[in-house]
């Protein structure tokens, strides 16, 4: 059984998520922005939640997977997870065996992963599984289908210092193809993948006001597991 874990990670939470399922099961792991979506018997895919939406790499990259079988499992550091994986359901080309909401730390704090991966196990024993999961809708909030890219790019921005030496990282790193030597265009996600490797540490984040007071609100932080 040739099993694969793909992953899409900007800020690095949803990457150790898919580096522990990889190591657990001995099998590679591919990112979503590299578009390798070979052939497999079992796909874990991993992605992370934004806006209470799939990140549109995602979105676009699940129905070129070519598996038999797949397991879903989104990450979300705040508030809600919105229906994803509902929705991410409806895009692949197989049987779904099993699904998980992970939380995490939240890519705009500085809180790192809270979530204990033993829990992940039961999904790896349930891999051989031929039996179809339903996922249990959840509702999200009547603004979330609104422009949630842009609605990132107002609540946070993205600076440059004179520190940058156009050394070319953020721009050959962005999954968007986004960053131009420092400066993001309007494809930005603010997945801070860019922040976050910039080896000048000339990249920084701002969050605008109203950010600030969502990032106060109260955490829900619960681990919902869906199997046969």
């Amino acid at each position: 059984m040739v099993t694969k874990v793909f992953y899409f990670s900007g800020s690095g939470h949803t990457q150790e998520i898919a580096d522990y399922c990889a190591q657990a099961l001995n099998v590679d792991v591919i990112s979503f922005d590299k578009d390798k979506f070979q052939v497999c018997d079992v796909a874990i895919v991993v992605f992370p939640v934004y806006c209470q939406n799939i990140p549109q790499i995602v979105r676009d990259g699940l129905p070129k997977i070519d598996a038999k079988r797949f397991v879903l499992i989104a990450t979300y550091g705040r508030i809600s997870f919105g229906n994803v994986l509902h929705e991410a359901s409806q895009l692949i080309n197989g049987t779904m065996v099993a699904a998980a909401y992970v939380p995490t730390g939240h890519s705009y704090l500085s809180e790192g992963n809270i979530f204990d991966l033993n829990l992940l196990h039961p999904i790896f024993a349930n891999l051989s599984s031929e039996r179809s999961i339903s996922i249990k809708r959840f509702k999200k909030n009547i603004f979330a289908d609104f422009l949630p890219d842009f609605r990132s790019r107002i609540g946070v921005k993205i600076k440059c210092s004179e520190d940058c030496n156009k050394c070319g990282i953020c721009t050959r790193n962005c999954p968007c193809q986004a960053m131009h030597n420092g400066t993001p265009d309007n494809k930005c996600i603010r997945c801070l993948r860019c922040v976050k490797n910039c080896p000048q540490q000339a990249l920084s984040f701002h969050l605008n006001p109203f950010m600030k007071w969502y990032l106060r609100k109260p955490k829900e932080k619960r681990f919902l597991l869906f199997l046969e």
